[in-house]
């Protein structure tokens, strides 16, 4: 079994500088692991990844500013027509939607070999990218998806609302704190506790549900929970996570904007109320 790997090997790096000499400043702090370089419409970058190594390219949207919500929903499309290729939006690559693909050589120890995989990666990498302007039709064109807002009916039992609601406290003293190490540590109890519990289901489709009035686009800072009905707070938290694929900074942003904490808060109050009938 081959050790792992803890910078990138000089071979790829020679291999990736002969082909793109024009080299960027990586945003993030990263020598050994990262290389970035200049396009003429994007940034390409060579990275040792925990899964190994990947090539990732990186183009601006086809249009300017939108939503985080159909932001999502673009990348999602764009996900569906190009199925072979991991796309999303992601921070730090001078642009936001990125393709990434492992980088394979059969010859690790050839510069040439390196070269190869290089230039035969980054051709798969184009063709997806070059699917934006037809992933961006979902958006644009008045499609019955947008003019939908009924929200889908998901099963919840009392025993897995009430351990939502356990959390409350916790992220409501987190919050209070301001510490943005905090919020993150309940987030990631209460992502373990989702999955422990089967509440989220990412086989069904969930990012849809963003076009949805109730979720403001996903400015989650104006997401009124506390009005919501214990399925509502289950769509939202899959709405969340599975859309967080796309538009890597959802679960951050829910973070920052006290969602979760919301969220926790009036799975705790309808917890009491359930008790309160029976």
């Amino acid at each position: 079994m081959n050790e792992p790997l803890d910078c990138l090997p000089p071979n790829i790096i020679t291999a990736f500088t002969e082909l793109y000499p024009a080299e960027r400043v990586p945003q993030r702090l990263r020598p050994a692991s990262l290389r970035q370089a200049k396009l003429e419409d994007g940034t390409v970058s060579v990275e040792l990844l925990e899964s190994g190594v990947a090539l990732r390219l990186s183009r601006d949207c086809p249009f300017g500013e939108i939503s985080p919500g159909y932001l999502a929903i673009f990348v999602h499309r764009l996900a569906e027509l190009c199925p072979d290729v991991k796309v999303a939006y992601l921070p730090g690559y001078y642009h936001p939607i990125v393709a990434t693909l492992p980088l394979e050589s059969p010859s690790q120890d050839s510069v040439g070999g390196w070269t190869a995989a290089i230039e035969s990666t980054i051709a798969r990498l184009e063709e997806a990218l070059d699917k934006q302007r037809e992933a961006a039709l979902v958006i644009t064109e008045d499609s019955p998806a947008r003019r939908t807002n009924e929200w889908p009916e998901v099963e919840i039992s009392s025993e897995q609302l009430q351990r939502i609601g356990q959390l409350a406290a916790d992220f409501a003293q987190a919050q209070q704190s301001g510490s943005i190490h905090q919020t993150r540590d309940q987030e990631e109890r209460l992502r373990h506790l989702l999955r422990s519990y089967d509440i989220l289901k990412p086989d069904r489709p969930w990012v849809h549900c963003l076009h949805l009035h109730e979720l403001r686009s996903g400015f989650w800072d104006n997401v009124a929970v506390e009005q919501f009905t214990a399925s509502q707070l289950v769509v939202t938290l899959n709405v969340l996570y599975q859309g967080n694929l796309y538009n890597t900074i959802f679960v951050n942003a829910a973070c920052a904007t006290g969602l979760l904490t919301r969220i926790t808060a009036r799975a705790q109050e309808l917890t009491k109320i359930h008790h309160n009938w029976v």
